[in-house]
């Protein structure tokens, strides 16, 4: 049986090898990972080279920066939009899709520390820009913030089939996203914009109970529509487009039972569309370490869900699966 590849986010970045070479842990190197010979399918500069060249150790971890808040806007429904002052390669290395990075209160422990979606990226101006929704301990200490933040990063696995995204070029592309789950969606409709693709947009507005893109939107003269997409109307829509068009991508931002919904309408449609969605795991460390986003594969592989790119499909049968 062919096993599908894990594929890592960090492979080739100035943080590989990562902590996890250490521990013969790594997620691509065979080497790494305790065995003699060599095994990878990566075609770059070899990992274990590298780990070699920098003294048979692992390379820095991302670093934590304190940054201005230099405006912070509030919404109903516990909507927050932060713009953050950050360096300007910084928010060059979070503008692609995926990226977000950890932010806390700088007098609290690192245990507050939150893993934040990047909605759009300034490197010309050095800003980043976050929208949350304030719900739990983290979030609500975060929400107390005016002045200053902590950041780490960057980190960039927030979406799984990043590649399709990167690869999809003047094709028609479906864009689904609900709730906060606009925040990380805002980067996938500019990379797609820009690399030419024709984008059908449909929004939920969720519990948040806002379309906060609009403006955006509006700005990159980009239409959308809103419907409930965990009602039957929103299901009905959905259905009624693929049916009618071919799409190169279709793109989910939103919960386990959103993406199934979604997926389950490929399948009947008979879509074979590349599909992204956003990375639902639990993150804390985003470096691998603390185990808090392991998971498993179909044949027991231990999987790195901050780090890993992974077939998509199958991604979200499992959570749903595991419920």
């Amino acid at each position: 049986m062919v096993q599908h590849r894990i594929e890592c986010v960090d492979i080739g970045s100035e943080y590989c090898p990562c902590h996890l070479a250490e521990t013969n842990d790594c997620l691509i190197c065979s080497h790494l990972q305790g065995k003699e010979f060599c095994d990878c399918n990566w075609r770059g500069v070899c990992v274990y080279q590298e780990y070699v060249w920098n003294g048979n150790k692992s390379k820095s971890l991302r670093s934590e920066t304190v940054c201005e808040i230099e405006e912070k806007i509030e919404h109903e429904g516990n909507l927050t939009i932060l713009k953050i002052k950050t360096s300007r390669t910084l928010s060059r290395q979070l503008k692609e899709p995926g990226a977000y990075v950890f932010l806390r209160d700088v007098n609290l422990p690192h245990y507050y520390d939150v893993p934040m979606s990047v909605m759009d990226a300034d490197d010309m101006n050095e800003y980043i820009y976050i929208a949350y929704q304030t719900i739990g301990a983290k979030t609500k200490m975060l929400k107390k913030l005016n002045d200053k933040v902590l950041v780490r990063g960057p980190f960039w696995n927030g979406l799984i089939g990043i590649k399709y995204i990167k690869s999809t070029r003047n094709e028609n592309c479906l864009i689904l996203a609900r709730g906060i789950a606009q925040a990380p969606t805002l980067s996938v409709i500019k990379k797609l914009n820009r690399n030419g693709c024709n984008l059908k947009v449909i929004l939920d507005k969720g519990r948040v109970g806002k379309i906060f893109l609009s403006k955006y939107l509006k700005d990159l003269k980009i239409g959308y529509t809103e419907v409930n997409l965990m009602e039957n109307e929103g299901e009905l829509l959905v259905d009624s487009i693929l049916a009618k068009e071919n799409y190169g991508l279709v793109y989910v931002g939103g919960s386990d039972l959103l993406q199934k919904r979604i997926l389950d309408l490929l399948e009947k449609n008979n879509c074979n569309s590349n599909l992204v969605v956003t990375n639902n795991e639990k993150f804390c460390c985003g470096e691998g370490i603390c185990g808090s986003c392991t998971t498993f594969t179909e044949n027991g592989e231990i999987i790195k869900a901050c780090k890993s790119q992974m077939d998509v499909k199958k991604t979200v049968e499992r959570r749903n699966m595991l419920g």
